[in-house]
């Protein structure tokens, strides 16, 4: 195969070399016998067209060749026609995708036309996920692809991880991993697939680290962070050697259209000659993101560029609707939330005893059962101060465990009335076993799914649930990576202070495949963090109004890269009373409704210049 090439300095075309008579591969076990093994690297299947290991042997008997040189000659043939690309290997062996055609036309397009160099510009919600990880597969069934580096968003690292190993087979190593930190070296050298996160290794000390070695193949999700030539992310990426590079985003242009020249001249330099050379001929000098010589400018982009749309597609999502439901809790639970504030603020500034009332805060917003379970594991224990526990021994938790609070109530109500599946999704452990011994109380048929289960008892909840028609109580951890389309009722119990994470949560069930209208319903307590938290992203920002997909758009364009979870705990720990608090929401709420603002403004520019009728 062809060499790696630099992108910094060019990236040659593979050479095309005429394919042989198409042959049919089935599976990724390799030909040979004890003597010549194959290579790991080179998969080769035992059925190759119509001939079998058996038939193999069977010819061998009659030709001077030996089964070793009949296996290698078969290789040879498989190998030579690798990169034709007739019949896509990768499709049949992932677990949980349903491909769609415009997905695997985009794969036969970026294999056959683009040569694994390509800018993959779906509208949000199409799947260039899915799509980037056929090519991947595609590429190492047919072992053309070794080492690969996937460069993400932080937030998105262990998402990709999970995608790979869950519908793919396929074990990463991330940043996320201790190795990174202590041996940098061999994190980035081996072989296998590395998941990154662009904010860690665009720094000094592992960018240099990340570039020494070629790569077979090179992945940039959100690639618009990488849209600037000044910035670190650009600079990372232009100095990676890849053969086969593909850059996700879709929204290309942003703010100016000399950005989709930065990312086009990643994949292709020389497309469109220099900056200048650029400008002059595409850009108008009056509005730097109106286009000039739109014809020849969309034939040059078509040339390194898919971008699919809902409407070339003909997919439409059913419309969802999200309702908060705020209830009030009982005089006990107000006491217990206000004392856990309380003990946020006076123990903010103790590192230990700020995680714990953290932790304590986000359980209060949950269930009395998951601030209990806090307590009795902390007072079991001396790693804190003598003050703070007995801050602790002094909150007091409503008795009777059995006996639903306000929020299980109204939980019970909305499932009785639904009548159909219903999904769940809680925080902790504790409030999931509270909220299951409710519901099977009150009569309903019940399913558990957490992150402590085997992946085949996960299989069999789900199949129960669909088969039943039944409630399935689920951990955000036991969650991910379930697409539960039969389902149409989402009721979150308790919230995330994250919103990607609601926008992942309702993503279960709001995605390609769901033929139903989905219902969302938000619980949450009057006066605390969640109901803060709600306001401001659904009466005042609308983000639950947006399509799959586009709430992660806008959170991208926040100034403040801080997770909201940790600004919001910030608050808590730092501010004089409930007024700063307020205060503090307040402008949280001016900043999504700005980055909402420069996403509205983003797409409105990338539907003028690529349109509807974008031609790939």
């Amino acid at each position: 195969f062809a060499g790696a090439t630099r992108v910094a300095t060019g990236a040659a075309k593979p050479a095309v070399v005429p394919a042989p008579r198409p042959m049919k591969v089935e599976t990724a076990a390799p030909v040979g016998d004890s003597e010549s093994p194959a290579p790991a690297w080179a998969p080769v299947p035992p059925v190759v067209g119509e001939l079998s290991i058996v038939d193999l042997r069977a010819l061998a008997l009659h030709t001077t060749a030996t089964l070793t040189e009949l296996s290698l000659t078969v290789r040879a043939h498989a190998l030579a026609g690798a990169q034709s690309f007739e019949e896509l290997l990768a499709p049949a062996q992932l677990v949980g995708v349903v491909s769609h055609a415009y997905q695997l036309e985009t794969v036969r397009r970026v294999l056959r036309v683009l040569r694994g160099r390509a800018l993959l510009a779906d509208e949000v919600g199409l799947g260039k996920t899915v799509e980037a990880m056929i090519t991947l597969r595609e590429y190492q069934l047919r072992g053309m692809v070794r080492r690969a580096l996937i460069v993400t968003p932080g937030p998105l690292v262990r998402m990709w991880a999970e995608e790979l190993q869950s519908k793919a087979g396929v074990v990463v190593r991330t940043t996320d991993d201790p190795q990174f930190a202590t041996d940098p070296e061999a994190f980035f050298a081996g072989e296998g697939v590395v998941v990154a996160s662009l904010s860690r290794i665009r720094s000094a000390r592992y960018a240099p680290i990340a570039q020494s070695k070629p790569w077979d193949m090179v992945i940039v999700d959100e690639a618009h962070h990488i849209k600037s030539r000044t910035t670190l992310g650009h600079r990372l990426v232009d100095g990676l050697t890849s053969r086969f590079l593909l850059l996700l985003t879709a929204t290309p242009v942003e703010t100016d259209l000399e950005e989709i020249y930065n990312l086009i001249t990643l994949l292709k330099p020389g497309q469109f000659a220099t900056p200048t050379a650029f400008r002059k001929e595409y850009v108008d000098t009056k509005d730097p993101t109106s286009p000039k010589n739109r014809d020849r400018l969309r034939a040059l982009l078509g040339e390194v560029m898919v971008r699919n749309t809902r409407a070339q597609c003909g997919l439409k999502l059913p419309p969802r609707f999200v309702t908060t439901v705020v209830v009030e809790p009982s005089p006990e639970e107000q006491a217990l939330y206000a004392d856990i504030v309380s003990l946020m603020r006076t123990f903010g500034a103790e590192a230990r005893a700020r995680v714990v009332a953290a932790t304590l805060l986000l359980e209060a917003g949950s269930s009395v059962p998951a601030v209990r379970a806090t307590l009795e594991k902390v007072a079991r224990g001396e790693k804190h101060s003598a003050a703070f526990r007995n801050a602790l021994a002094a909150l007091t938790t409503p008795d009777g465990v059995g006996t639903p609070s306000r929020k299980a109530e109204k939980l019970v109500e909305i499932v009785r009335s639904h009548g159909g599946h219903a999904l769940v999704f809680t925080r902790f452990r504790e409030t999931q076993a509270f909220v299951v011994d409710t519901l099977r109380a009150a009569g309903a048929k019940v399913e558990s799914f957490h992150g402590g289960m085997t992946g085949a008892e996960k299989h069999a909840a789900v199949e129960r649930f669909r088969a039943d028609r039944s409630v399935l109580v689920a951990t955000d951890v036991g969650g991910e990576g379930q697409n539960l389309q039969f389902c149409s009722l989402l009721v979150n119990y308790d919230l995330p202070w994250n919103p990607m994470l609601i926008e992942q949560r309702i993503g279960r069930l709001h995605r390609m495949g769901q033929t139903e209208e989905v219902r969302v319903f938000n619980l949450c307590a009057k006066g605390t963090a969640e109901e803060r938290l709600l306001d401001v992203l659904d009466r005042r920002v609308h983000l639950f109004e947006l399509v799959v997909g586009e709430m992660d758009m806008v959170l991208g364009n926040i100034a403040n890269e801080e997770d909201l979870e940790a600004r919001i705990l910030s608050l808590y720990a730092e501010a004089a009373n409930d007024t700063d608090v307020q205060s503090g929401f307040d402008a949280l709420a001016d900043e999504l409704l700005a980055a909402r603002g420069r996403y509205d403004h983003t797409k409105a520019l990338d539907e003028a210049l690529f349109g509807d009728d974008y031609e790939t």
